[in-house]
């Protein structure tokens, strides 16, 4: 089982980056693959309507654009921030700025150069647009184009969270994204279209439906020299589609198969499999702004209601574990928390007064993701044993995440999969309970707290790790307390690939698949 620990990660905040320049290793796994007509048939269990970068913090459309794009940096592996466009980078002594040296001769899929100016071009849309990656870049303020190859990025304030969100901010070819840019700034025809410097260039896009992509001979990063000549994702959210698409050999790959579905396919002799406990779990989000969720006793009313290691046992079928947590137990800077577990009476007295008002509550869910729609049905029923009244709401992710842009349309309670943008804890904790991050489309439950936003402002502006860890661990012991969330299960993802398929690995900014690090064995 792959896991990956965060300590590191945080090690590359402002004090280890304060100390001059850091070089990165020539350690980006993507890359052209070997000879011969090699196609690689994924799975993907979700929707994409539009594959324009700049929505890169949605994981299935990250997986979606990551073949085709390069960012500055990224996270290997084992949790280390490598270079990918970037050679290295130099953050100021205020910390106040960092300048990054661009890789030479790296070039876009038309042949022209990758150059400061399209960093620049791409950090500016993504501010102006205030959607998606916009999130990560919420403390840049300007770019000053130094020559070609180098370019300095001036910050609002010092943050740590900085360097690792940009592993979500896939640079584009400024000059095709403005011919193209129409009267939305490029987002109409960068949903169909690409403008990357990847491994892969785009042969075909049907939206929600299937992504086509071609090795590009000519990318100048380092190379993965057995990755398949060709990429296909046919975009199937439900498992037992995967399961039976797979079972008839129309997908290689599949990270989608839900644990009732597993067994058939692995009785299959040419197919194996590969478990990673990613960063990601299923929680339940309150609408904390309005009634009767702006109260954390009902909130904790809820969270004693449900059933938390029937849900492990019966509906994850044992691949996975109790949260234990609002932060998913694969991070470090945890404090220590007991597993959840249930409480009826506890519930029963929380819930009176809600119950005795007969009011209604709603509960979005995805009905086709089987985990949801089962979590969604178990809690409603537990809910109605104690005189509370839920109706179920089924939508689709897109959907959801537009019903965040304002208090008054969040639903009540929604059920959804969520992870870190980073494998620093902070940036789920900011992201995600954060005021300034309400009616944005990352905090889910429309969380306030002025306390806690003066924790997070102040631990993200930290060069010491251990003194952020702390601060960490305080405000995540303060969710708990305050019933914020509902963290309901940690997840194990299980990818079910043929044998003569290595190279699968979980990379910790990324959920989905990683495609071009996949490897065709002889």
């Amino acid at each position: 089982m792959s896991t990956f620990r965060t300590k590191r990660a945080l090690g590359l905040g402002l004090a280890a980056l304060a100390l001059g320049t850091v070089t990165a290793c020539a350690a980006d796994p993507s890359g052209p693959g070997a000879d011969g007509d090699t196609t690689l048939t994924f799975g993907v269990d979700g929707t994409v309507p539009s594959i324009d970068p700049v929505l890169a913090d949605n994981s299935t459309v990250d997986q979606s654009v990551v073949p085709m794009y390069e960012s500055l940096v990224d996270y290997d592996p084992d949790g280390t921030l490598q270079g990918r466009l970037a050679t290295d980078w130099t953050v100021a002594e205020d910390a106040h700025s960092v300048t990054f040296t661009l890789r030479d001769g790296a070039a876009f899929h038309d042949g022209a150069p990758v150059t400061a100016e399209d960093v620049k071009y791409t950090f500016d849309r993504a501010k102006a647009l205030g959607v998606g990656v916009a999130q990560f870049l919420s403390d840049y303020e300007s770019a000053e184009v130094v020559s070609d190859t180098e370019i300095k990025i001036n910050l609002l304030s010092p943050s740590s969270l900085f360097l690792g969100g940009l592993a979500k901010v896939y640079i584009v070819n400024s000059a095709l994204v403005e011919k193209n840019a129409g009267d939305d700034q490029g987002q109409s025809w960068l949903a169909s279209n690409e403008a990357g410097s990847g491994p892969y260039t785009l042969d075909d896009f049907k939206p929600n439906r299937q992504i086509i992509f071609s090795r590009y001979d000519d990318f100048t990063g380092a190379v993965n020299e057995d990755a398949p000549e060709k990429i296909v994702y046919r975009l199937i959210p439900e498992s037992s589609t995967q399961r039976e698409e797979m079972l008839a050999g129309n997908i290689d790959v599949a990270d989608g198969i839900e644990p009732q579905d597993l067994q058939a396919v692995l009785e299959q002799d040419q197919l194996t499999s590969v478990e990673l406990a990613k960063a990601q779990g299923l929680y339940v989000y309150f609408n904390t702004q309005r009634a009767p969720f702006d109260d954390p006793k009902v909130r904790e009313g809820i969270r004693h209601a449900y059933d938390y290691q029937a849900h492990v046992a019966t509906i994850l079928g044992g691949h996975g574990s109790v949260a234990s947590g609002v932060a998913p137990a694969v991070m470090d800077c945890r404090p220590e928390i007991a597993p959840f577990e249930q409480d009826l009476d506890q519930a029963r007295t929380l819930l009176s007064d809600l119950a005795a008002s007969g009011k209604e509550l709603t509960l979005a869910y995805q009905s086709v993701f089987a985990e949801q729609a089962d979590a969604a049905t178990a809690l409603q029923s537990v809910l109605r044993d104690l005189g509370v009244t839920v109706k179920l709401k089924t939508v689709d992710y897109p959907t959801y995440i537009e019903s965040l842009g304002a208090i008054t349309t969040t639903p009540d309670m929604a059920v959804i999969w969520d992870n870190p943008p980073t494998p620093d804890v902070g940036s789920l904790l900011t992201t995600r309970y954060h005021s300034k991050f309400r009616e944005t489309s990352t905090n889910f439950g429309q969380y306030a707290d002025p306390e806690i936003d003066e924790l997070l402002d102040r631990a993200n502006a930290m060069g010491d790790d251990d003194a952020r860890c702390e601060i960490y661990e305080e405000v995540e012991q303060r969710l708990v307390d305050d019933s914020a969330s509902m963290p309901v299960a940690d997840e194990v993802t299980t990818v079910v690939v043929p044998k003569t398929v290595s190279g699968v690995e979980l990379y910790p900014a990324h959920t989905g698949y990683m495609p071009q690090t996949y490897k065709i064995e002889d």
